[in-house]
């Protein structure tokens, strides 16, 4: 019996975090349109990448790196960087989904 409790309580919290990952996932498309619409294609190129070597290469660069520069960017971890006035208006959101934009272009 209280195998079975444990077997079902497992299975649930399973169920619940699968939810809600598929509800966050990020989307790419929406990326492509953040990324017009806050400039970043300004600086590192459509795709993300650049033709100046002052700014770095976005295309095909972790999801997960991405997301941590853009939210050690908007929290000014790094006072006076260019970067942090871009990335104070993004949500999490927002950056989950520049994120997924960026990592799938190709270089």
């Amino acid at each position: 019996m209280a195998f079975q409790r444990v077997a079902i309580t497992g299975t649930l919290i399973l169920f619940g975090a699968m939810s809600a990952l598929t509800a966050s996932a990020a989307d790419a498309n929406r990326g492509a349109d953040l990324a017009w619409k806050y400039h970043c294609t300004t600086c590192h190129g459509n795709v993300g990448v650049t033709r100046d070597a002052r700014y770095p290469h976005l295309a095909g660069q972790s999801e997960v790196y991405l997301a941590s520069r853009l939210k050690y960017f908007r929290d000014e971890t790094e006072p006076m960087n260019q970067m942090n006035g871009q990335a104070r208006p993004l949500s999490d959101a927002d950056i989950d989904d520049l994120a997924a934009y960026f990592a799938a272009q190709r270089r």
